[in-house]
Order: structure tokens, then C-alpha cells, then sequence
């Protein structure tokens, strides 16, 4: 049987770059998204910057996931 593996990778570290007012995507697929030294020192921010910037990797990555499944695959299988 065939099994597939789920990874996330979350990294909080300092940047000089400016604040971003939404997740940027790189790239390499991945999202980023800038919050202010002050905001990071909070939960509540913290946590929400982590959600918005999970939300659209989450997706996407899913997205992506099942459409490549649905090729290999006859759904009636």
C-alpha cells in the first residue's frame, strides 16, 4: 500500500526586512509573512501571523496533492 508523508516546517526568526500586510510567496512554493519586533513578543499576534501564513501553504499544498492523486487514480478504485 502506498503511504505519503505530511510535512510542515515553521520558523520564527529576525529579518531586517519591512512588515508584509499578507503572506508573500516565494518561489520555492513557500509563504512569509513580516511582522514587527513589538508583534512578535505577542501571543495573540504571533499566533495569527502563524494561521494566515499556514492557511494559503495549506491549501495550496492540498490542492496540489489531489490533483496529482486524481491522475494516478480512477476514483472508483
Amino acid at each position: 500500500m502506498e503511504t505519503y508523508q505530511v510535512r510542515v516546517k515553521v520558523e520564527i526568526v529576525p529579518c531586517t526586512e519591512s512588515p508584509t500586510r499578507e503572506p508573500v510567496k516565494h518561489d520555492d512554493g513557500s509563504f512569509q509573512f513580516t511582522i514587527a519586533a513589538p508583534d512578535a513578543i505577542s501571543i495573540d499576534t504571533c499566533e495569527r501571523a502563524l494561521l494566515q501564513t499556514a492557511s494559503p501553504t495549506l491549501r495550496e499544498a492540498l490542492a496540489t496533492h489531489v490533483s496529482q492523486v486524481s491522475k494516478k487514480k480512477p476514483l472508483s478504485e
